[in-house]
């Protein structure tokens, strides 16, 4: 059947028609008609040779027809494509400048970048910003004694205030190079403006960052901190003390650090404070400070922090009568400026510190540590009994944030730093920022060869004092940039007089408010 439909479906050609033609001949048709049927069928052979010519014809036509069909929508296509990106060009470029104004030479880029106004150029290359830090505190001591060993003039102060910090960060920076610039207006005690830093950095490679100029070296775990991020008003009393030896603030450093995810080093060599050189008659001080700290584990919940930092004082700066050098403190506060705790200038040739730290932090609670020990080689004297001479001291202290924000770890510092408010305070939102709770315990002991009823002299010891300190603290950050501070310390000074038989020391309470704005 299929192919029965296949041969009906077929024209039939000239071939089939001469062969009817044949066979009509063949039966015996008569000639004249046979001639008439001839002629007539080659004329309709020559029609339909001529409507297939004209079929084809016309298929060549429809085709280039199409062809020109398709070439003129692409060509419409593309033509709206470019009316629609010279329509964009036109929308961003801005007006032409008036004559009267040159074009700038560059585009620049405001933004606040970690909390602080920062330009950078339309290239990327340069950039400048601008921080500040105020510290503003008030309060006082609470004493039931007279003084120091019934002294009345050496009561501590009950009520005062001190502008702590007051501190502008200028930072240029142009490609891989830095220059911090930073001056200080507050202090202990303010009212005389100083320089906290100036100094170079170069960072050829990430994460190394090598420094040059005035610095505060990296020491220890709460020295990394920075100041705004405290837990208590002040750094712990023996940090405080062995920072001062080769390291601290506004110290001559040359050196470097390399910051990574898991694990930080530094290293300086250092010299003098700023403003200790102004007589140029004495030597300076030399010495330097290392540390090497890292996270051993660390998750979304949990940082565990353990380091070592050490310092060596090899040339002291020397004073008219030979080197010295002279450990004390105050009572981790600053509104009285008394120090309770003082070994007086020990005639040294160099001296040490060494101790190990750790941190660790459990989603909003985080607790941390350091025991540092301090060496001092005294010099020797014909007839004066002078023998090396050991310190030490420590802290441990803790945060719980309440609200329940946890203290971030900073990899740059290799320390923690402070909470960042979920819900900033909002009389309109319901917001009410972070709280936090502190407390810390804190000794240090700057007694050697010392015995009671005998006079140091005689035994080329010292009675420094050893200092305890219990505080409690309570924080409240409204945002980022500000943070209220009450701290309450419980202090207990137990020293004796450089003969051995009377107590200088003194037990006293401090209650003290920090105001703080920091960006």
């Amino acid at each position: 059947m299929r192919k029965g439909r296949s041969m009906r479906n077929q024209s039939i050609g000239p071939g089939p028609v001469l062969l009817a033609l044949g066979l009509a001949t063949g039966l015996g048709l008569p000639a004249g008609a046979q001639a008439q049927d001839a002629a007539r069928m080659e004329a309709i052979e020559r029609q339909i040779r001529s409507l297939q010519s004209e079929l084809t014809r016309m298929r060549r036509d429809m085709q280039a027809r199409e062809a020109e069909t398709r070439a003129a929508k692409q060509q419409a296509s593309e033509a709206r494509a470019e009316a629609q990106a010279a329509q964009r060009r036109l929308d961003t470029t801005p007006p032409p400048a008036r004559l009267t104004e040159a074009p700038p030479a560059d585009q620049v880029r405001l933004a606040f970048e970690r909390g602080r106004p920062t330009i950078t150029s339309g290239d990327g290359r340069f950039r400048a910003s601008l921080g500040g830090q105020v510290q503003w505190d008030v309060g006082g001591a609470l004493q039931d004694s007279p003084g120091f060993g019934g002294n009345p003039a050496a009561r501590l102060d009950s009520f005062g205030q001190n502008l702590r910090r007051a501190r502008l960060f200028f930072s240029l920076g142009y490609d891989d190079f830095t220059l911090n610039l930073t001056p200080d207006f507050g202090g202990s005690p303010d009212g005389t403006p100083t320089l906290y830093e100036a100094n170079f950095n170069w960072s050829p490679v990430k994460p190394l960052a090598l420094t040059l100029g005035y610095y505060k070296p990296y020491y220890g775990l709460a020295d990394s901190m920075s100041s705004n991020d405290f837990l208590m008003l002040e750094r712990p009393g023996i940090i405080e003390i062995a920072r001062g030896i080769a390291a601290g603030d506004s110290r001559a450093s040359i050196g470097g650090r390399w910051a990574a995810e898991r694990w930080f080093a530094a290293a300086y060599l250092t010299g003098d404070s700023y403003g200790s050189n102004s007589t140029q008659a004495t030597s300076g001080q030399t010495g330097g400070v290392a540390r090497l700290a890292g996270r051993p584990y660390a998750d979304a919940d949990t940082d565990v922090h353990l380091g070592v930092t050490g310092s060596y004082a090899f040339d002291l700066r020397r004073q008219a009568d030979g080197q010295s050098l002279r450990l004390r403190d105050r009572p981790e506060w600053r509104i009285d400026q008394t120090r309770l705790i003082d070994t007086g200038a020990l005639a040294a040739d160099s001296a040490y510190t060494w101790g190990p730290e750790f941190g660790l932090r459990w989603r909003n609670f985080m607790l941390q540590g350091e025991y540092v020990r301090i060496g001092v080689n005294q010099s020797q004297a014909s007839g004066v009994p002078r023998p090396d001479l050991g310190f030490e001291g420590g802290y441990v202290e803790g945060s719980w944030v309440i609200t329940g924000e946890p203290r971030r770890y900073s990899t740059a510092s290799g320390a923690f730093g402070r909470p960042s408010p979920a819900r900033p305070f909002d009389f309109a939102g319901g917001g009410w920022g972070a709280w936090e709770a502190m407390a810390r315990y804190s000794v240090v002991d700057l007694n050697d060869h010392a015995t009671r009823g005998r006079a140091q002299a005689a035994t080329g010891g010292v009675f420094g004092g050893r200092q305890e300190v219990v505080g409690m603290g309570l924080s409240w950050y409204p945002n980022n940039f500000l943070r209220f501070m009450l701290n309450w310390d419980i202090v207990n000074v137990d020293r004796l007089n450089a003969a051995g038989t009377t107590q200088i020391g003194k037990r006293f309470h401090t209650l003290a408010l920090r105001t703080q704005f920091a960006f």
